[in-house]
């Protein structure tokens, strides 16, 4: 049989983060004997990273500028491929609802696109959850003045105050007085468009403020059943800001971290949630597990190398499976702990890095990056993409994976 006669299953990925992973997702691809088809809007995005670029260019069989912010333009795109498409995705959370909406166009595999403008929209994830009486936080859509007043008069303060549409915790932020939540409403409000360019309901959400543990449950549904793979315990930054600065999976935190994994299975049936990855996020209040938000897609931050690493199970890989019309294997293959922790910068500029080599005396290292370079102006990071590297472990248990990490990570510090 040649090539010709039986050519490779065509994947259609509908742009990428910068982060890693979707390079990751196309080398899965390769390796999974896939033909990668890349669509973006544009490419110059990719070149402020040449290496991303670079990788790109040289994973993806075929590269297709369109517009991928219309669903209907991608599916036009994908029609006319020279090669049949088994399936469409991505790895970036703002492309979700035009993915899926593609798929579903196409009749490919993929989730309700309901489901995903329901997850990526956080004040439709609460409306809906409200319905079905799942818990979340207090929460109002401000625009105006008055509008705040009211929505303080019920969330009192602190508050928190967030965009609908961002990831990364871009734009969330604790406010403790009310010219604070003023504040940081107009400044989401003002923006017609989010980071990503995609226009936006001007207006932002007012919420009460959530005290306790942070954690995600990692999920897959597939053939009409939701599985728990794990949930990750969460390290945030100092407030005002919700920067995440490591995670340790599988959770530490025993019968509450059961108690929002079952919170997690109860959102997605809420909004419809019927095909995939899940990463959802839950706060653990003295009254219970408290939904934060639902992202339709693999967790960030490493976090399904940390599973693969704890369970021997490949999620990214497992997604890359189904989305091209292959049943995904979920069962684990071993219990282990895995651990990751973020690097912070300070404000300055950066005087020397040391040298990476030194956790090799960490025999659990098994990854790590450090992004910081001798002349580079650093900041105190109010979203993830300002940290400046990270340290991941493996280990017999969560605990030690999470001990040797914070050891490790304090090694990789730059100095001002």
């Amino acid at each position: 049989m040649t090539l010709a006669e039986h050519p490779p299953k065509v994947l259609a990925f509908v742009e990428s983060n910068m982060t890693g992973t979707g390079v990751q997702a196309l080398r899965l691809a390769r390796r999974l004997g896939l033909s990668p088809l890349f669509l973006a809007s544009g490419f110059d995005r990719y070149e402020t990273d040449p290496a991303t670029a670079a990788a790109i260019r040289e994973l993806a069989a075929d590269i297709v500028l369109c517009d991928t912010q219309d669903a209907e333009a991608v599916e036009k795109q994908l029609r006319a491929h020279r090669l049949p498409v088994s399936g469409v995705m991505t790895v970036m959370e703002y492309f979700v609802p035009v993915a899926t909406e593609a798929a579903r166009r196409l009749g490919l595999p993929g989730l309700d696109p309901a489901a995903a403008r329901d997850a990526r929209d956080k004040l439709r994830t609460r409306q809906r959850c409200v319905v079905a009486g799942v818990p979340v936080p207090r929460f109002h859509f401000v625009c105006t003045e008055q509008e705040v007043d009211a929505a303080l008069a019920d969330t009192g303060l602190p508050c928190v105050v967030k965009p609908t549409d961002e990831s990364a915790s871009i734009g969330v932020v604790l406010c403790s007085t009310r010219q604070e939540t003023l504040d940081a409403v107009a400044g989401i409000a003002s923006r017609t468009v989010n980071s990503k360019g995609q226009a936006r309901v001007p207006g932002a959400l007012v919420e009460e403020c959530l005290f306790g543990p942070e954690v995600s449950v990692e999920t897959f549904t597939y053939d009409g059943e939701t599985r728990v793979l794990g949930v990750t315990d969460k390290l945030l930054g100092p407030t005002p800001h919700f920067v995440e600065f490591g995670h340790t999976f599988p959770s530490l935190l025993g019968s509450r971290a059961e108690e929002a994994a079952r919170l997690a299975v109860s959102a997605l049936a809420a909004i419809g949630f019927d095909f995939g990855p899940a990463h959802v996020e839950a706060k653990l209040t003295p009254r219970g597990p408290v939904l934060i938000e639902i992202n339709a897609r693999t967790g960030g931050d490493f976090i399904p190398d940390l599973v693969e690493h704890a369970l021997g199970i490949p999620l990214l890989e497992q997604s890359l499976r189904a989305h091209s019309g292959e049943r995904p294997d979920l069962e684990p293959v071993h219990r282990k702990g895995a651990a990751i922790r973020f690097l912070a910068g300070r404000d300055g500029t950066v005087r020397d890095v040391p040298d990476a080599s030194v956790l090799e005396r960490f025999p659990t290292v098994v990854a790590h990056r450090l992004k910081a370079v001798p002349g580079r102006t650093t900041t105190w990071p109010t979203d993830s993409h300002q940290r400046l590297g990270h340290v991941m472990t493996c280990a017999k248990t969560p605990a030690e994976a999470a001990a040797d990490a914070e050891a490790a990570v304090g090694h990789l510090a730059p100095r001002y």
